[in-house]
């Protein structure tokens, strides 16, 4: 059933062979699981937890006593995990016939037993880039004693694929939660705070943006309009993509902008202070501007066409 344990069955090995077997551990804060009754008491020390293995009831009537042996050699023998913390260490991911299987480690180093809900989980490669994400429920686990390791794999589904024909050798399965930045299709790039805070549906309305986009042309610079919101205090929210075709990274201290209706009138202007907001070569970037109250001009604008740009005869 796991044929990443072959390597490992009928000998013992070293702790580099069974490393080389799991993939970048994807850590998440305990508090950051989102479950109210499960606020973690920050453990004492500065020493790592060895996590030992933990299997669910159907893992044990399906796994022979030599799979168990090596499975439990495994959980030891993975990195010491911080305490105060969940993990997931992916160790195989092959062909399912309704998209991939992965097998991962869901380790946790409280002193307590954990249940977790239903969270999002993603499959990365190469520098971060998201190949899938999909929601599981995780209570399906079962409890997670503490101090333990226990395997589970995950099917995702062809339907949420985001990219075809890509080498994933150098895959990744993670905590969405956990992403320091994360890579939707034409290189469109999110930070933590942005994975943090946007909702599901404001992620997948960004993903299904991300497929759309025509490829950025060499050296090309442009403002993408994304979402606009009119608030109730009478400001303005404008969702804007910064894309970077050029080869350097950009870097922005102030950026003038000036928000236009679907009769083409001004609605709003401003001066945005970016404080050296940074876009990568040959990627993009989601922001959000604010245009306070007494900078809108037209409260009553058609918004159902809009666009931002630098206004004319402004230099950035």
């Amino acid at each position: 059933m796991l044929s990443f344990l072959k390597n490992l069955l009928g000998k013992t090995p070293t702790t580099e062979e069974v490393r080389e077997q799991v993939r970048e551990e994807s850590i998440l804060p305990a508090g950051d699981t989102e479950q109210s009754d499960q606020r973690e008491e920050q453990a004492e020390g500065t020493g790592g937890i060895v996590t030992s293995l933990s299997l669910h009831e159907s893992w044990e009537a399906k796994l022979s006593q030599q799979e168990k042996y090596a499975l439990s050699f495994m959980a030891q023998e993975l990195p010491p995990l911080a305490p105060g913390n969940l993990s997931l260490a992916g160790t195989q991911l092959i062909p399912h016939e309704e998209g991939i299987e992965v097998t991962a480690f869901i380790r946790n180093s409280l002193d307590r037993p954990v249940r977790l809900d239903t969270m999002t989980l993603v499959v990365l490669f190469g520098d971060q880039e998201l190949f899938t994400r999909q929601s599981f429920d995780l209570s399906q686990v079962g409890e997670i004693p503490a101090q333990s390791a226990r395997p589970w794999s995950f099917v995702f589904t062809r339907e949420h694929f985001l990219q075809l024909n890509v080498l994933l050798s150098n895959w990744k399965i993670a905590f969405e939660l956990a992403q320091k930045k994360m890579v939707l299709p034409q290189q469109l790039e999110l930070e933590e705070s942005w994975i943090k805070s946007l909702n599901d549906q404001q992620k997948e309305a960004l993903i299904g943006l991300a497929k759309r986009l025509p490829a950025l042309k060499e050296g090309e610079v442009n403002i993408q309009s994304v979402q606009i919101r009119k608030q109730e205090d009478g400001s303005m929210h404008a969702i804007l993509l910064i894309r970077n075709g050029s080869q350097q990274s950009l870097s922005f201290e102030k950026l003038p902008l000036a928000l236009y209706d679907a009769s083409g009138d001004e609605v709003a202007k401003g001066l945005f202070e970016l404080n050296g907001l940074t876009v990568n070569a040959n990627t993009s970037k989601p922001w959000l501007f604010v245009f306070p109250p007494e900078s809108v001009t037209k409260p009553d604008a058609d918004l159902s066409r809009w666009k931002v740009s630098v206004p004319q005869g402004t230099q950035s």
